[in-house]
């Protein structure tokens, strides 16, 4: 029964996607209708197979949503357009694992554990290159990076040690998390916020490498202060390692996000839409460039009866944000967070920052997910209020978020690595990651500040 809901809730999935960018271009409401059938339907379906922690931060948010929009009369239109508020991210959700095809496909992965193989032999290389790598490939295939660079890592001996190998993935996908546009994050904190991509970008890939930065000298200390010598295997230099795959890969995701931002820029389309017709777009014109054009139709079997029944998680919350933050807007609850943020930091941009920073990492530390704070913040604050750009905004909301999921205990990539690791979320979120967060939160704020201050942002 439960491979039935799947195809169903596959096909309905990927119908949304398809329908959704054709109508961008028909712009019919009786096909506007019909997706948001389709979408009743296919949440309805994710409800049932979800997990237990995607089940509890979904039904507060859908919950609460519910209640709000009853108890102050909705009216039916409003419910229409909280329910259809983050489709785009369904449908980018549902389209961007087909760039992970040429990878998986196209030689890299060879390649990459080759990499390893030949050039990993240190503990502080080992850090390096997983954190890198996960970053890299993170832009690609989001979370799906944790098991491809699992699998790649596996190639050294030094992926025995778990922390070291956990802390790596998890700080490494964070940078990329601040600020690639293939990141539901990022759509979502660019949407709610009102900035444009084109100018968060050049500051958020910034601080993403800063906190790369303070990931690998932190995670160096750690390893030194409990005793552990910086493991070293022997060097072997006569392995074969197929460089021009690696410099191949790294040249087709240059070309993809540079095409995200020209495009975007040039035709003022949402950079989320672009993403989506990327995703379809672009895997074909890169196996087809690398002569693997075949594979492509091959692996839409393993896409469609893989990837696509993963997404629920996605669908149950990113669609319950959207209900969650509409419902906020509509009841004028969020005004109390406005109030409050008033009377707590004025016209202080600094302090501003400080508060919501602080605020989305405690709840993420007690389970909290990071979406549910940076929806409210998100939907209610806004910038000019408090003598800020929507850019500001959207930084200080993306740094508390790819600091938020590196601990809370509730994020995907914690679980993941916990089953990984054999520790409980608590271990691999808040305990070994809590210290690394608050110091590359406090040098990204500094940053931050220091760039406002020179009139920048």
């Amino acid at each position: 029964m439960k491979g039935f809901y799947n195809r169903i809730r596959s096909v309905l999935t990927l119908g949304i996607a398809i329908i959704f960018l054709l109508n961008l271009f028909i712009k019919s409401n009786l096909i506007n209708d019909c997706n948001l059938i389709l979408m009743l339907i296919v949440v309805g379906l994710s409800f049932i197979v979800v997990s237990s922690t995607t089940l509890i931060i979904g039904g507060m948010l859908f919950g609460l949503s519910i209640i709000l929009f009853l108890f102050y009369h909705a009216p039916l239109s409003v419910w229409q357009q909280a329910l259809q508020e983050n489709i785009y991210l369904v449908v980018m959700f549902t389209l961007v694992p087909l760039l992970g095809i040429p990878i998986r496909h196209g030689g890299y992965f060879e390649a990459l554990q080759g990499l390893f193989r030949r050039y990993v032999y240190s503990s502080s290389r080992f850090y390096l290159l997983v954190s890198f790598v996960s970053a890299f490939v993170g832009v690609l295939v989001n979370l799906a990076v944790v098991p491809l660079v699992l699998q790649i890592s596996e190639a050294s001996s030094i992926s025995s040690n778990k922390k070291l190998l956990s802390s790596a993935i998890l700080r490494g996908f964070a940078t990329c998390t601040i600020w690639a546009p293939t990141t539901a994050a990022i759509a979502l904190i660019v949407q709610l916020s009102g900035a444009s991509w084109i100018l968060f970008f050049p500051y958020a890939i910034l601080f993403g490498v800063m906190s790369g930065l303070v990931g690998y000298f932190m995670t160096m200390y750690e390893e030194k202060r409990a005793d552990k010598p910086l493991a070293s295997v022997v060097e072997e230099p006569d392995l074969e390692f197929d460089v021009g795959k690696i410099v191949e890969l790294s040249i087709f995701s240059i070309i993809l996000i540079s095409a995200i931002a020209v495009v975007s820029l040039l035709t003022g389309m949402h950079t989320v839409i672009v993403v989506s017709l990327a995703a379809l777009i672009y895997p074909v014109i890169w196996l087809g460039i690398i002569g693997r054009l075949r594979i492509l139709m091959r692996d839409f079997k393993c896409y469609f009866n893989e990837s696509l029944p993963k997404l629920q998680n996605e669908i149950i919350l990113f669609v319950g944000a959207g209900l969650f933050a509409t419902s906020i807007n509509y009841s004028h609850l969020g005004n109390y967070v406005s109030v409050i943020l008033s009377k707590s930091v004025g016209q202080n941009a600094l302090l501003l920052a400080i508060v919501i920073i602080i605020a989305i990492l405690m709840l993420s530390a007690l389970g909290i997910h990071p979406i549910i704070p940076v929806t409210i913040i998100g939907g209610t604050v806004k910038a000019a209020a408090y003598g800020v750009t929507p850019t500001y905004l959207a930084l200080i909301l993306a740094i508390s978020w790819a600091m938020g999921i590196s601990i809370s205990p509730s994020s995907a990539t914690v679980i993941a690595l916990s089953g990984m690791t054999g520790q409980s979320p608590i271990y691999v979120g808040p305990r070994w990651n809590g210290l690394y967060v608050l110091i590359a939160s406090g040098v990204m704020l500094t940053t931050l500040t220091i760039i406002r201050l020179i009139g920048w942002v």
